[in-house]
This record gives structure tokens, C-alpha cells and sequence, in this order.
């Protein structure tokens, strides 16, 4: 070789690894700017949902700094009360995002819009990380141009798929994000510390991995992922594979251990109230729970194909009980027992597709109800994971056989994108607020016990204060076919029954009902203090004297200070001739009138 040809190579090696450098940056570049496109509406968002529960109405994000102590040492929904605790099957232990919620209000105060944006940079993050392991794991696999790239078209596809969309315009789901966030960032440094780097990249690989499984109880299906990556894209003998194993199973084994310290520690009476809402299936034998299971299974797969309609609430009954006369349900076993076989076929080869399935079943497998209910017969955000199989899926069949047949992989690529971006902007909107999402998914979940309740319970706080007219009397005929509706489901709902119980005294003159309501709503929910004050105006209506001033004395013991009751009181005892005990409640109203006021 002459002078000329050597200094040429020399030179085409070094513009090489620059222009490849380049072109990551670019990748990059693309990655984050598409994520802040799709989810930029969000950040002028407010609360929604269970963000109240972890947030806004949680004693320990409240008090900031102060409170991590708190966040760490009890079961999350702590801070929002033992009652509330008690109320929702099973035991929560993720104290990382809370953590930074609590940070987020000593920074910055009660401020959905900064979480909103957090949420998004967080995201934008985990994209850029999706990108980064798959052009390590996937290089073999790229031939093509980086625009038709597999990496780079499975990294575009989950980042803009839009069952998405609770994950991350719902404040409360960085629990999510940072659960797969620190899982890959584990993934990560292990497969830099197989490329040959310090072993302080496994003791930082542990680190995340833990942080991981403190943000959320899913991140433990990486006990699995992590080795069946090495597996199925490197070349590392089982020896290898098994060593590093080891230490993520004792991380695993650590928390598992600390977690159940914390929920017992924190539960102290272990009771929760058995209600539909804690287990869907509790009006179902085995084989319809099973079949209604395996259904759900075929719903998710529907979903990561065509995600519409979507919704947040799948309570009993959006889902209908199944059969295993159901043809949906046949079809559904059918394709899940093709996935693992062809999974199980794939494991010897070591194939690409095998790997993306392992990766789409395993978050199922602990979400699904097959060994613990999760309350909901199923929830779009349990896809987060799952998603990313299907995108390296189809990001390797586009990439791969259209290549082939000389046809690029853009040309269906773009309109998927489009689509699923389109969903995505729009489906953000009704995360505005948590009253837009009751709205707007009550007309997908119209058959739920959440919905109508949730639906019911908006109306009804607009339309109690207007005035006394036809349309009320209309409103509030509508409301009580809703609450109607959700207590035929589930009897055991305190404010479906508070509501029942107020309508059909207020306005359909049924003090039977009423009465049963509303002590069936005090029943549920002893602090709620409305309960005993309309209870004892019923009481009143039908000159049952007594019965109201105990219910009123009742609910003063609670709540010493209430207006409404002393007022209620001082009627009562007008209504019995004994004027001067009147007279003793018109006084203290004063008093309470006078101090209210001075505050």
C-alpha cells in the first residue's frame, strides 16, 4: 500500500466513528424532541386520579423534606390515612417517587405543572436509555441506514404508542417510569462491566436495580430480563449469566425482606374491606374468573395493536363476566399458548422474536391476577413495560423483511407514527384533570362501578348548589340512576350510598331508603360527617325527635364544631317546644359563626 492509500484509511477511520458519533447525536436529538411533542400538553395539566393520594392530599409529600423519613419507613398510601389503607387490597412499598414528590413541594410548593414536566424529562430519558442498550445489543443486527435502523424504529415506537398515555400524564405513575427508568439504567452498566469495565459498574448496576424495585414492585421481573438479555443478545457463557444473577436475586431477596417488614409494620390490624373494588372477581366461581383472566390477556394484546378505545377504569363491569364458551376468550388462550410456544422454540437459537415475547409476558405474568389480585380486572399502565417487546418486534420485522424486498421500512414506519402520535396528543387531553377523565372515560366505561359512582358524584357536587328548578329535579333523578346503577354492582360504596340516601330523602320524599343509606354510608365511613347531619335531618322530617338528636350528637363528637349541625339542632328543639335548649344551640352557632369569621 503507497503513502497516499495509507493516509486515506487512516483518515476514513478516524470520519467513521465521528460521523457514527454524529449520528447518534442526531438519534438522540429526534428521540427527545418526538417525546416533548407528545406529551407537551400535559404540562399545564393539574392532579388527576390517584395523584391526591401520593400528593396533594398525602401528610408526608406535605411536609417536604421533613416528611422522607415518613415515605420510607411506611406503606405508601400511609400519608393518606389508615382508613384508606385498610381500604385497598394488598400492601404498597414505593417510597422513591413519593420521595421526589416531596423534594418537588419543598422546591417548589403544590405544583402539578413542574411534576408534569419532570415526568416528561423522565420519559425522554428512558427513551434515549431504550435507544442506547438496543444499538449495544442490536449491532449485529444493523445493516441498514440508521433511519431504518431496528434501535431506532423500536425506540420511536414505544416512545409515541399511546397506551402510554397514563404513564405519563398521570403524575402518580413515575412510579412506572422510574421502574424501568432504573432497570435499564441496571442493564446498562452490567453491560459495560462485561465489555470489560471496573466492577464498580456492578456495584452501581445493584444500586439502580434496588432503586428500581423501591419505585415500584414490578421492577422485579429484571431478575429475569436482565439475564435473558445477556442470554438471548450476547454471546457470554451461562457461567458468566449465572454470576451476575446472584447478586440481582439478593438485591431482590433484600427488598422482598424490607418490604414486608414495612406492610406489616404498617397494617398493624390486616384487615381490609372486601369490596369489589380490592377483587373483581368476588361475584365469580373459578372457571369465570379464569376465563374473564384470560380474556383481559387478549384485551392487552388488542390494546398494544390498536390502542382505542382507552380508559382508566376497568372495575367491574367495563369488562363483562366471560365464558369459556366465549369465543374472545378461545381466540385469547389460543394466541397465548402459540407466543409460548414459539417462545420456548426460539430459547435453543436464541431468537430475536423469542427474546420479544419473553419480554411482552413476563410484566403480565405478575399484573394479570394470576397469582394476586390487583384490584382491576386490568389497567393500561401494566403495558409500559410490555411495550417495549412489541416495539423491538415490530421494529424487526419492518426493518428486516422490508429490507429485503428492497422496500424501506419508513414508508409504514411514518403512518404508524402518525396514528399513534395523533392518539397520543388527543388522549392526553382528558388527563387535564381528574373531573375531564371521569367525563371522558365514562362514556368508555360506562358497564363500571367506578365510573358511574365517580360520574355520579361529579354531578351531584355541580348540581347540589343551584337552585331549586325542574332541571335539578331532573339532574338529580339522572344522578340517582347512576349511583343506582353502581350500587346494584357493589353495595359497599360510602359516598354511592351518602348520595342515595341524601337524593332519596331530598327529592323523592323515600325516608325509608334514605334512612338505609345513610346509616349504611355512616356504616362504611364513620369520619365522613354529611352522613349524620342529612341522617338526622331525615330523622326530622318524619318528627322522629329522638333518633335525629342522637344522629346530631353523634356526628358532633367527630366534628365538636359544625355549624350545619347546631343549626339543625336548635330546629329540632324548636319543633319539640323546648325553646331554651334552642335557644342554648342558636348561641353557640354564634359563637362558632363569630370564630370562624375571626379566623
Amino acid at each position: 500500500m503507497n503513502k497516499k492509500s495509507k493516509k486515506e484509511t487512516n483518515s476514513n477511520n478516524i470520519v467513521e466513528p465521528v460521523y457514527k458519533t454524529m449520528n447518534q447525536y442526531v438519534q438522540y436529538a429526534i428521540i427527545v424532541l418526538m417525546v416533548f411533542i407528545l406529551y407537551g400538553n400535559t404540562i399545564m395539566h393539574d392532579y388527576a386520579l390517584d395523584d391526591y393520594v401520593v400528593i396533594s392530599d398525602n401528610s408526608f409529600t406535605q411536609k417536604g423534606l421533613s416528611g422522607l423519613k415518613d415515605i420510607f419507613s411506611y406503606d405508601s398510601f400511609k400519608g393518606y390515612g389508615n382508613n384508606f389503607i385498610n381500604s385497598v387490597a394488598g400492601g404498597r412499598y414505593r417510597p422513591f417517587s413519593i420521595a421526589t414528590f416531596a423534594i418537588e413541594k419543598q422546591l417548589w410548593g403544590q405544583n402539578p405543572h413542574i411534576s408534569h414536566f419532570i415526568n416528561i424529562i423522565l420519559y425522554a430519558l428512558t427513551c434515549v436509555l431504550v435507544f442506547s442498550l438496543l444499538s449495544k445489543l442490536l449491532e449485529h443486527y444493523n445493516k441498514n441506514d440508521w433511519f431504518n435502523s431496528i434501535p431506532f424504529i423500536a425506540t420511536l415506537l414505544f416512545a409515541a404508542h399511546p397506551i402510554h398515555t397514563e404513564v405519563i400524564a398521570n403524575i402518580k405513575c413515575r412510579d412506572e417510569i422510574f421502574a424501568l427508568l432504573f432497570s435499564l439504567l441496571s442493564l446498562w452498566l452490567i453491560m459495560k462491566y462485561l465489555d470489560g469495565k471496573s466492577k464498580l459498574y456492578i456495584i452501581f448496576s445493584l444500586f439502580c436495580f434496588f432503586i428500581a424495585l423501591l419505585s415500584k414492585e414490578i421492577a422485579i421481573i429484571f431478575v429475569l430480563i436482565i439475564p435473558a438479555t445477556i442470554y438471548f443478545l450476547t454471546t457470554h457463557s451461562p457461567q458468566k449469566i449465572i454470576q451476575i444473577s446472584l447478586p440481582i436475586i439478593l438485591i431482590a431477596i433484600i427488598f422482598i425482606v424490607i418490604r414486608q417488614y414495612i406492610i406489616a409494620k404498617t397494617r398493624v390490624d390486616n384487615q381490609t374491606i372486601h369490596i369489589i373494588l380490592n377483587y373483581s372477581f368476588q361475584d365469580m366461581n373459578i372457571s369465570e374468573k379464569w376465563a374473564t383472566i384470560v380474556y383481559c390477556l387478549g384485551m392487552y394484546l388488542k390494546l398494544i395493536f390498536i390502542p382505542h378505545p382507552l380508559t382508566w377504569d376497568y372495575y367491574p363491569y367495563h369488562i363483562a363476566i366471560k365464558h369459556w364458551s366465549d369465543f374472545s376468550v378461545i381466540i385469547s388462550l389460543s394466541l397465548y399458548l402459540s407466543f409460548v410456544y414459539f417462545m420456548i422454540k426460539g430459547l435453543k437459537n436464541k431468537s430475536l422474536y423469542s427474546f420479544c415475547i419473553l419480554i411482552y409476558i413476563l410484566p403480565l405474568v405478575i399484573t394479570a391476577n394470576i397469582f394476586f389480585p390487583i384490584g382491576a380486572f386490568m389497567c393500561e399502565r401494566f403495558l409500559y413495560i410490555s411495550s417495549l417487546g412489541f416495539a423491538i418486534l415490530l421494529a424487526w420485522i419492518l426493518s428486516t423483511h422490508l429490507h429485503k424486498i428492497k422496500i424501506s421500512p419508513l414508508l409504514l414506519v411514518i403512518p404508524i407514527l402518525c396514528l399513534y402520535s395523533f392518539k397520543t396528543i388527543d388522549r392526553n387531553k382528558a388527563w387535564k384533570d381528574g373531573e375531564t377523565l371521569i367525563r371522558t372515560d365514562f362514556q368508555t366505561s360506562s358497564n363500571s362501578v367506578k365510573s358511574n359512582s365517580d360520574y355520579a358524584n361529579i354531578l351531584y357536587n355541580k348540581v347540589i348548589k343551584e337552585p331549586e328548578s325542574e332541571e335539578k329535579l331532573k339532574d338529580c333523578e339522572e344522578i340517582l340512576n347512576y349511583e343506582l346503577r353502581a350500587d346494584s354492582i357493589c353495595h359497599d360504596l360510602s359516598r354511592t350510598n351518602f348520595i342515595l340516601g341524601t337524593l332519596f330523602g331530598r327529592y323523592k320524599n323515600n325516608y325509608g331508603k334514605a334512612i338505609y343509606h345513610l346509616k349504611r354510608a355512616i356504616q362504611l365511613d364513620p369520619f365522613y360527617i354529611d352522613s349524620y347531619q342529612n341522617l338526622g335531618v331525615t330523622y326530622a322530617m318524619l318528627k322522629q325527635y329522638d333518633n335525629a338528636k342522637a344522629t346530631l350528637y353523634c356526628g358532633l363528637k367527630i366534628s365538636p364544631q359544625n355549624i350545619e349541625m347546631y343549626k339543625s339542632l336548635s330546629t329540632i328543639y324548636y319543633l319539640m317546644g323546648k325553646q331554651d335548649s334552642g335557644a342554648i344551640c342558636v348561641k353557640k352557632v354564634k359563637i362558632l359563626e363569630t370564630m370562624e369569621s375571626g379566623n
